[in-house]
C-alpha cells in the first residue's frame, strides 16, 4: 500500500504551470501517435485522407483545446513563471522552419489537418511560456 500512496504523489511537487506545460505536449504527442493507425487504417480501406482526416483531427483538437483550457484554468495569477528571453528564440525558429516548409513544392493531396493541429498546440505551448492575456497590442 506505502507504494500505491507513492504514486500518487509522484508529481506533487511539480509547479502547477509546469503541470499545464507537461499536458499540453505530452497529450499532443499521443495524439499524433494515434494519427498513424488511423491512417494505416484509411489506407487499408483504400479511402480518401484528405476528406477521412478530419474526422479524426476535429474531435481530437476539441477534446485537447478543453482538456488544456481546464489545465490553464488551473493556475492561479500569482503561480505563473515570468518567461525567459530564451524560449522567444526557438519560437522565431519554429516559424522560420514552418514558413521553409510551405515554400517547398508539395503534392496536391497534402495532409492539412496536421498542420491545423500543430497551429493549435503551438498556440498552448506558446501561452504555456508566455501569459497572453497580459499582452498589450498598443502601449497606451
Amino acid at each position: 500500500m506505502a507504494s500505491k500512496k507513492n504514486l500518487s504523489y509522484k508529481y506533487h511537487d511539480l509547479h502547477p504551470h509546469h503541470i499545464y506545460q507537461l499536458g499540453v505536449i505530452f497529450l499532443f504527442v499521443v495524439g499524433f501517435f494515434l494519427l498513424f493507425p488511423y491512417y494505416l487504417i484509411i489506407e487499408e480501406y483504400h479511402l480518401d485522407k484528405t476528406v477521412w482526416q478530419w474526422y479524426f483531427i476535429i474531435p481530437w483538437m476539441i477534446g485537447y483545446t478543453f482538456y488544456c483550457l481546464k489545465l490553464r484554468s488551473k493556475i492561479r495569477v500569482y503561480e505563473r513563471i515570468s518567461p525567459q528571453k530564451r524560449h522567444i528564440g526557438y519560437w522565431i525558429l519554429l516559424g522560420i522552419s514552418i514558413i521553409m516548409i510551405h515554400l517547398e513544392p508539395t503534392n496536391l493531396e497534402r495532409i492539412y489537418a496536421i498542420d491545423f493541429a500543430f497551429i493549435i498546440f503551438s498556440l498552448f505551448l506558446a501561452d504555456s511560456y508566455w501569459d497572453f492575456q497580459k499582452l498589450k497590442l498598443f502601449n497606451k
